[in-house]
């Protein structure tokens, strides 16, 4: 089923709840905007634009509020927190940082966010990163052990609320390093689905395709690999791996990705990307935090999505 960009429900939807009796007018309309407040019936995902790392703020419609990576700099931190802020819509609090992986582009800055949002616990793959020896990693690791933490199992999948969570990727046999072992999350609500790819490639032959059913693995948005590295698709490096692109077959990528001097995001992996994503009902196949912005993603009960750029 092709998904397409299409406009929010309008609030006038509200007026399929049947009129409270005997309910003066002023009280009525407040106890009825009281209860569709409540009552919550889109999946936030806000994509912030944080240069070469990963932030994606989740606000579910129980009111649950997870953090997946931050990247908070110097020269970024006013203007992701004036996002933050906006995004939040009035929420104070993280239940969950959930940590891809330990490098610093995907927790630097965390001891601000729990400044500012207090951070419930911090859940990883329990996988060392690559900069271990960094003021990042350390800042990481204190809070982790003053917060607790949860490790997160590959192919398990969890609840919150109607919004089912599949963990697909993390810690394994068989494979090495923080970028193969990395999380990797796909989010359904309402029949639409988003995937974040994180920075794995091998996993997707050995250890996530022959684990799932094709059902399992389509989304509608995916959250490209790696801020459009190729390694996505070398496997091996000679090679244009396209299999798992087959299996997900988005409508369109994203991509988290800032100035940096590695080339990123590569040619190659553009061209792959938007040869795999069918496009929104715009036509509209991949979008870049550097070119587009902050991002705001709502998936809808009724079914559909909506993406909104330079919010």
């Amino acid at each position: 089923m092709p998904a397409g960009v299409r406009p929010l429900a309008k609030a006038t939807a509200c007026k399929c709840h049947t009129p409270l009796s005997g309910v003066p007018d002023v009280a009525r309309n407040v106890t009825l905007f009281f209860h569709v407040a409540r009552m919550a019936v889109t999946m936030e995902l806000h994509f912030i634009d944080v240069g070469l790392g990963n932030m994606t703020l989740l606000r579910f419609p129980d009111g649950t509020t997870w953090l997946y990576d931050c990247n908070i700099t110097e020269d970024n931190e006013d203007a992701v927190f004036r996002y933050v802020r906006k995004a939040m819509n009035g929420r104070t609090r993280f239940h969950a940082f959930v940590c891809s992986h330990r490098d610093a582009d995907h927790m630097r800055g965390v001891k601000k966010v729990h400044k500012k949002y207090p951070i419930g616990e911090i859940w990883d793959a329990d996988v060392p990163g690559t900069t271990t020896d960094s003021p990042q990693y350390r800042e990481y690791m204190d809070l982790r052990r003053q917060l607790g933490s949860r490790v997160i199992k590959p192919r398990t999948k969890q609840d919150v609320g109607d919004v089912t969570v599949r963990w697909m990727n993390g810690k394994g046999d068989g494979l090495s390093g923080a970028n193969d072992q990395s999380i990797v999350v796909k989010i359904e609500y309402g029949g639409s689905a988003l995937l974040a790819a994180d920075t794995t490639h091998v996993p997707w032959r050995d250890k996530i395709l022959p684990n799932y059913a094709d059902a399992k693995l389509s989304a509608d948005i995916l959250l490209g690999a790696h801020h459009g590295s190729d390694t996505f698709f070398n496997d091996p490096p000679s090679n244009e791996y396209e299999a798992h692109m087959r299996k997900i077959k988005p409508d369109m990528t994203l991509l988290s990705v800032g100035r940096n001097t590695d080339g990123l995001p590569n040619s190659d992996a553009i061209r792959l990307y938007k040869k795999h994503s069918s496009g929104s009902s715009n036509g509209n196949k991949l979008y870049r935090t550097d070119q587009n912005g902050n991002m705001k993603l709502t998936l809808k009960k009724a079914g559909g999505w909506n993406l909104k750029k330079n919010q």
